[in-house]
């Protein structure tokens, strides 16, 4: 069973969440990307950067929608140009994605920002407030 904290860490921890939150609508753009399919899309591929990714195993990056909906929010975010799809070399048949310069470096803002919220709070390096 999880350790129960206090009522003002927990209000920080939401506040920070809802901030976080905030900025990623922000580094997006775009509303429509502010869905948690899409976090999980672009972290994953994120994650996988220094893969070459095949288009088709992207869809598995998005667990909590149909495979058939997956395949939309793969073609909108290459239609917006926030992922870039090419030609595999070696599978004429299949098509590489990866992110895109610009969302690349939108996500790692984005995640930079998430830790200087939670390393400025009380959730930071260090801290030990419990409750």
């Amino acid at each position: 069973m999880p350790r129960r904290h206090s009522t003002a860490r927990r209000t920080s921890f939401v506040l920070a969440l809802h901030e976080i939150d905030r900025f990623w609508g922000e580094v997006l753009h775009d509303e429509a990307y502010y869905d948690l399919n899409y976090s999980d899309l672009f972290t994953r591929m994120w994650l996988a950067r220094d893969k070459a990714l095949k288009k088709t195993h992207l869809y598995a990056f998005m667990p909590r929608v149909s495979h058939r909906t997956a395949v939309k929010y793969v073609q909108r975010a290459i239609a917006a140009g926030l992922l870039t799809e090419n030609p595999d070399p070696t599978d004429g048949r299949s098509k590489r994605v990866a992110l895109s310069a610009e969302l690349t470096r939108n996500i790692e803002a984005f995640i930079d920002h998430a830790l200087t919220t939670f390393e400025s709070g009380p959730f930071g390096r260090g801290s030990n407030k419990g409750g």
